[in-house]
């Protein structure tokens, strides 16, 4: 649908607005879209696109707002898919330079990409999708700083997911070299990651505790930084596509909301329009629920509140 109303509008303005906003799409599904079992390709994120058209029905700009990233699929997958395509893309399309400043290995050595037991998908070419990227990042005036920074943050992702634990007095770091290459990308200090993964800190009359992670919990606080870092990520990437897209203020606009990609089904697609309906029904229902309790509880808070007004005017009188 934004591609038809862009094919609609034919001046200078509208076709770099039409090259942004076409330019935005490998940048958004390469950082937002992952092979699930019945889809290759599925947008694992909301999002809600404004397209921005002044007076004389030219578009002049756009807004994208994100929602809901997935962000657990950042440290697991379920068996037979696949994390983001930018991790595998990172993988498969720098150069020699790059992984060695990135200590890169094989896909398969990453914990956060090798669990699922799937890392290559014959119908996508990562290789490519890492030069698309990059390419569009370029045309939307993200810097070659900006290029690599992105970069050193997802490596340090994946290094991150190597970092192991043993129980010895509470959890601590077993593996140093993923520590340390992670710490090092990350641009932190590798005992201070290790002292903040595997201890937890309380602040008790104005004094600070330290105490010891099991494993388990270590493991969950390196799985919850890895997320963060993903999804603080990606929105910056959005707000630097809504920098560029940006138009003026005085515009009327047309709304498109994509929400999670449904599945690729070859068969079944009916039973895929029943499910839709039926969590439409129920996010209905729901809704007509909320709105009745908010307006039954407004109701008895009004007839409180003129019960209380009238005491107090019959008490003055």
């Amino acid at each position: 649908m934004s591609e038809h109303s862009l094919e609609l509008s034919s001046t200078d303005r509208t076709s770099h607005v039409e090259e942004d906003l076409l330019e935005s799409s490998p940048i958004m599904e390469a950082f937002g879209n992952a092979k699930t079992v019945y889809n290759n390709n599925s947008s694992r994120f909301g999002k809600f696109v404004q397209l921005h058209f002044c007076q004389k029905g030219n578009i002049q700009g756009g807004k994208i707002v994100d929602y809901l990233l997935e962000k657990n699929r950042v440290v697991r997958q379920n068996p037979g898919e696949r994390n983001y395509h930018i991790f595998y893309a990172l993988l498969a399309g720098t150069n020699a330079e790059q992984r060695e400043a990135f200590s890169f290995s094989p896909p398969e050595n990453y914990y956060y990409l090798k669990q699922s037991g799937c890392v290559a998908d014959k119908t996508i070419n990562d290789k490519d999708t890492f030069h698309d990227v990059l390419n569009a990042m370029r045309t939307m005036q993200f810097t070659e700083e900006n290029i690599w920074e992105i970069l050193r943050l997802l490596a340090g992702i994946l290094h991150a997911g190597n970092i192991e634990f043993m129980t010895a007095g509470g959890a601590q770091v077993s593996s140093k070299t993923a520590l340390g290459r992670t710490a090092d990308l990350l641009g932190l200090n590798s005992e201070h990651l290790a002292e903040v993964l595997t201890h937890k800190s309380l602040i008790l009359r104005g004094e600070e505790i330290c105490t010891p992670l099991t494993v388990e919990q270590a493991v969950d606080s390196r799985d919850s930084m890895a997320m963060a870092l993903y999804s603080q990520c990606f929105t910056w990437i959005i707000r630097k596509l809504n920098n560029r897209i940006r138009g003026k203020e005085d515009f009327k606009s047309i709304g498109i909301l994509d929400i999670f990609g449904f599945e690729n089904f070859e068969v079944g697609w009916k039973k895929t329009i029943l499910v839709v309906q039926g969590v439409m029904s129920e996010s209905l229902a729901f809704l007509i629920h909320f709105l009745n309790y908010h307006v039954l509880y407004i109701f008895f808070f009004l007839c409180e509140q003129h019960i209380l007004v009238r005491k107090l005017t019959d008490h003055k009188q």
